[in-house]
């Protein structure tokens, strides 16, 4: 495997766009499709200007080589999933020529890669043409259909029932993954592969076609009610990758520091080991992620207290202003000034969307973090189709970014691993890096926000009974005119006081902060131990299984967070 290095630079999510379509692509045709194929570019590039495009191909003769061409002459990043082996594939091309243009493209490709064989499918049965060297094409246009945020079809629209047909792969990306290509699709939920643009392509062996050549036609997954809801909901999607690079690119001076911490935090130890590519890529994305996280935390953090320290203060010049300086313009002008900033800096924060920002891209890289480690030990699994039902109108977008980050870029993935000692190696250096790591922060945030919260209960507690007892002050003693009536405003502001910091408890969720951390910490812990034993006996494939579950249940607690918190968002206390 070769060795690569994380560069600490600033790099953007991209969408990926994948293509499928006919060999037989007549001649005379070409410069069409061609330019068909750029427009289509053209426009995703000038509808999310700051997102990148990763273009797959697989490099079959036709559509697949067309889309090859035009991304590569547009400076688009191509990557190549093959569904044979380089050798045996060439052999299903028409001439030496072809098999010298496969290999100039494969050489400008980012990467490629060989996907393995289908369940039952053998490296002998595959050497003849057959149903299984057919599976092995069916595969990759699955593959497509599910790691593209977008198909383009070179298409003439008809559905063959050959096995791997571009009708079929249409399908794919419409209706859902076989469950033998990938993982199973719940009828319950609606497909997220991303939409179809269709190109109607004439083909040698269908010329005629039901309707004009070369127009170009959008189709939606299923599950989205209507076609128009469907538009709306992945054009949302795509616009929020497209504003999580734009902050990627607008921040990236500050962001060079923290994510080199954030590097540290995720790899730990693991900076001395050789990285993949793909490994490189998600830990990038994910300090970039972290970094931004932090960034945008800081400011709603600012908001949160900026805004109940103005209303406190909004507070204050109308007590004194009813009670002691009621002649007084300024101090109720106090008041109105102090509440129109705090209305100022909430309409801000909330234009600027620091809270849904910190959350979501936080979510993003809590994701990422798992992915990463699922890599790293050689599981497929896509981080993005763990996110329970209940989360996804919330995280359409994330689920998208963390499969764009995700892509195979090399064959790391659907290798067997068989060096036991490396696999061992990974596994213990995942137990320190991650497992070992969480069982010590869960603990410490635990204890953290217990002592935050029970500071601040206390506060409360004092505050309420100084109300009180100042109010039972002024009625068992006689007090001159001029101290009750700063004794009046003390009164009034004590439980005042309490009221604004319990809506600060409420608004940052400290009870449910505890709540997850102490159920995260223990969960941790447990897993701790339960890995240590599973390397110790040498169960290696057990321990990769255990890390998958953890994971899993990592995401679910990363999107309740989320959830959380979304359910509080920033306002001005009105109460």
């Amino acid at each position: 495997m070769p060795n690569h290095s994380i560069e600490h630079t600033i790099n953007t999510l991209p969408i990926v766009v994948g293509i499928t379509g006919h060999r037989d692509i007549r001649a005379e045709d070409l410069s069409q499709l061609k330019h068909s194929v750029e427009t289509i570019f053209r426009e995703l590039l000038s509808l999310y200007p700051h997102t990148p495009l990763t273009f797959l191909s697989s490099l079959a003769e036709g559509a697949d080589r067309i889309g090859a061409e035009v991304a590569l002459e547009m400076g688009l990043t191509l990557v190549c999933p093959l569904p044979l082996e380089p050798e045996l594939y060439k052999t299903d091309f028409e001439s030496d020529e072809s098999r010298q243009e496969f290999d100039r493209m494969v050489a400008a490709s980012k990467s490629w890669f060989t996907l393995p064989l289908v369940k039952n499918v053998t490296a002998e049965s595959i050497k003849q043409n057959g149903h299984d060297r057919d599976l092995q094409y069916a595969q990759v246009g699955a593959y497509h259909a599910q790691h593209s945020q977008i198909l383009i079809a070179l298409w003439d629209g008809q559905i063959l029932d050959s096995v791997g047909g571009t009708g079929k792969v249409v399908r794919y990306k419409l209706e859902g993954i076989p469950k033998i290509f990938g993982k199973a699709q719940s009828p319950l939920d609606p497909v997220e592969t991303g939409p179809v643009y269709h190109v109607l392509t004439p083909r040698q062996t269908n010329p005629v076609l039901e309707g004009a050549a070369f127009t170009v036609k959008k189709y939606y997954p299923r599950g989205y009610g209507s076609y128009e809801e469907a538009k709306i909901s992945f054009e949302r999607i795509f616009q929020q990758i497209d504003l999580f690079n734009d902050d990627t690119e607008k921040h990236a001076s500050q962001l060079l520091e923290s994510k080199q911490q954030s590097e540290g935090y995720l790899l730990g130890d693991l900076q001395t080991t050789d990285l993949s590519l793909e490994l490189c890529t998600i830990a990038d994305h994910y300090s970039t992620a972290d970094s931004l996280a932090t960034y945008f935390q800081r400011h709603t953090r600012r908001a949160f207290v900026g805004i109940f320290s103005f209303v406190f203060s909004a507070a204050i010049c109308f007590d004194l202003y009813a009670h002691i300086y009621h002649e007084n313009s300024f101090v109720l002008g106090g008041y109105l000034f102090a509440l129109f900033i705090a209305f100022i800096w909430y309409s801000y924060a909330k234009r600027q969307h620091y809270q849904t920002k910190y959350l979501d891209y936080r979510a993003l890289a809590e994701g990422l973090r798992v992915q990463f480690f699922w890599r790293f030990v050689n599981l497929s699994h896509t981080a993005g189709d763990y996110y329970i039902r209940k989360q996804k109108s919330e995280m359409d977008w994330i689920r998208f970014a963390m499969r764009t980050a995700a892509i195979p870029l090399n064959d790391l993935v659907f290798s067997n691993m068989t060096d036991k000692d490396k696999t061992s190696e990974r596994l213990n250096l995942v137990l320190h890096a991650w497992v070992e790591d969480q069982a010590k922060y869960y603990p410490k945030a635990l204890k953290r926000d217990h002592y935050r919260l029970h500071r601040l209960e206390r506060s409360i507690n004092l505050l309420f009974y100084v109300g009180v007892g100042l109010a039972v002050l002024q009625l068992l003693i006689t007090i001159p005119h001029e101290i009750k009536d700063f004794l009046v405003v003390a009164t009034g502001l004590a439980p005042i006081t309490a009221a604004l910091l319990g809506g600060y408890i409420e608004r940052n969720a400290l009870v449910g902060h505890i709540k997850q951390y102490e159920r995260m910490g223990v969960m941790f812990v447990q897993a701790k131990e339960y890995l240590t034993y599973l390397l110790n006996e040498k169960r290696n494939e057990d321990a990769a299984n255990f890390i998958f579950e953890l994971g899993a249940e990592a995401l679910g607690e990363s999107g309740d967070w989320m959830l959380l918190h979304r359910e509080r968002p920033l306002e001005v206390p009105k109460g």
